[in-house]
């Protein structure tokens, strides 16, 4: 299967383009020129910011093989589908935490709510991680908690 590449969406990533929006309406709206300039000037930075935080912003990287995560186009960490000791899951909320022993290369992806944090095509993601680890390793679970997670807290990269 080919690979599947999933960006960390933070929760609040609509901020910076409706910034962007509000400024070029005060460009349009401003009577005076230093309003305009002003208004521009915090357009064109609101872009800029908006561009950079995309460029570096997390990609899980899902193949044959297991996960990595990835920044700026180089791969930080590499999990194989072997490592994975156990996987629990919200099927209800496309959630789950898989744990490979090592809390630092766990991976943690959260419920649709509640979280700073989501990964784009979660649906996807979470059948390939079902059909990657043996049924035996993968336990159902109501919602992800604390007690869910065994007392560890989930963690992510």
């Amino acid at each position: 299967m080919a690979p599947s590449r999933h960006p960390l969406i933070a929760s609040a990533a609509w901020l910076l383009p409706l910034s962007i929006v509000m400024a070029i309406g005060g460009v349009v709206a401003a009577h005076a020129v230093t309003g305009r300039l002003l208004a521009g000037w915090f357009a064109i930075l609101a872009a800029v910011a908006w561009l950079w935080q995309r460029r570096q912003r997390p990609v899980l990287l899902v193949d044959d093989d297991g996960w990595a995560i990835e920044q700026r186009g180089r791969e930080k960490l590499r999990v194989a589908w072997a490592e994975v000791q156990a996987v629990r899951i919200d099927r209800k909320e496309q959630a789950f935490y898989a744990d490979c022993g090592d809390v630092g290369r766990n991976l943690f992806v959260p419920p649709r709510n509640g979280f700073g944090f989501r990964f784009g095509a979660q649906e996807q993601l979470c059948a390939r991680m079902l059909a990657a680890v043996p049924a035996e390793r993968v336990h159902d679970v109501e919602r992800l908690d604390r007690a869910a997670l065994g007392g560890g807290s989930p963690q992510t990269h």
